[in-house]
C-alpha cells in the first residue's frame, strides 16, 4: 500500500522509456555517421523533459483545485502567451501585441461564457483547461496569420507611398 505510488509511477513512465529508448537510437546514428548532433539531440530532449515536467506539475495542481480563481488565472495566462506570440507577427503594426492579446481574449472569452451558460460542461478545470486551450491556440493561429497579413500590406503601403514621395 505504501508503494503503490511507486509502482504507478513506473506504470505510467513505460511510454516516456520507450520514446527515449527511441531518441537514443537516434543519437547512436547520429554518433556513427559522424553528425555531430548528438549533444543538441540530448539537450534539447533534457529541455523539453523539463519544460514538461514543469507543465505537467503546473496542470496537477490547476485541475486539483477547487477555487475558481485558479480557473481564470490559468486561462489569461494562455491569453497573454498567445497574444504576445501572435504579436509578434505584427512588428510595423502599432501596439500588435496588445490587439492581439485583446482580440483573443474577446473571442475566447465570449465563447467561454457560452459553453458554461448553456451548460455545455461545467466550470472545472477538468474541461475548462483543455477547451480554452484549443479555442486560445486556434484564435492565436488565426490572430497570427492576421496579423502578418496586416504587417505585409503596411509594408507594401509604407513602400508606395515613399515611392509616390
Amino acid at each position: 500500500m505504501e508503494w503503490d505510488w511507486l509502482r504507478d509511477f513506473l506504470k505510467g513512465m513505460i511510454k516516456p522509456f520507450a520514446a527515449l529508448a527511441v531518441v537514443f537510437m537516434a543519437v547512436g546514428l547520429s554518433y556513427v555517421q559522424k553528425l555531430g548532433l548528438e549533444g543538441e539531440m540530448i539537450y534539447s530532449v533534457f529541455r523539453a523533459f523539463l519544460q514538461l515536467s514543469i507543465i505537467g506539475f503546473v496542470l496537477q495542481f490547476i485541475f486539483t483545485q477547487k477555487n475558481v480563481a485558479w480557473i481564470i488565472l490559468a486561462y489569461l495566462f494562455m491569453v497573454t502567451i498567445a497574444g504576445y506570440t501572435a504579436g509578434q507577427r505584427a512588428k510595423h503594426v502599432p501596439r500588435g501585441k496588445y490587439i492581439a492579446g485583446v482580440s483573443i481574449l474577446a473571442g475566447t472569452s465570449v465563447t467561454m461564457f457560452l459553453l458554461v451558460i448553456l451548460n455545455v460542461f461545467p466550470f472545472t478545470p477538468r474541461y475548462i483547461i483543455p477547451v480554452a486551450g484549443m479555442m486560445v491556440g486556434n484564435a492565436m493561429t488565426v490572430t497570427g496569420v492576421t496579423m502578418k497579413k496586416l504587417r505585409d500590406d503596411i509594408k507594401i503601403q509604407m513602400a508606395l507611398r515613399q515611392h509616390w514621395l
